[in-house]
């Protein structure tokens, strides 16, 4: 009985995450700046060498513990920035070109 009480809950919270997932891709989605995303992004990533380097070095137990949380709480963030889409640059109708793809320009 002990096993369904785990995979309910572990199923539970599986589902949560997948719902904030969505719910925070529907609020931001094209609203972060390229530049903002990408800063973002460095530094959620610098989070998770941060957090390895913390697991891996052998001097003090403390560096372990806050270690393997930066590094847990960096990789979720990378899990929820990277279904986040940033705000693309629009381009005007003339900085299209009409010439179909593959076509040569010019006359």
């Amino acid at each position: 009985m002990q096993a369904v009480y785990f995979i309910v809950g572990f199923v539970a919270v599986i589902v949560a995450f997948i719902f904030f997932i969505v719910f925070l891709a529907k609020k931001l989605n094209g609203k972060i700046p390229q530049g903002i995303y990408n800063t973002v992004e460095k530094i959620i990533i610098a989070g998770i060498v941060l957090g390895i380097f913390g697991m891996f070095q052998p001097w003090a137990h403390l560096g372990y513990r806050i270690g393997f949380h930066l590094l847990l709480a960096s990789t979720l963030a990378f899990i929820v920035w990277s279904h986040i889409t940033p705000k693309t640059e629009r381009y005007d109708e003339e900085e299209i070109s009409e010439t179909p793809v593959g076509e040569p320009q010019g006359g």
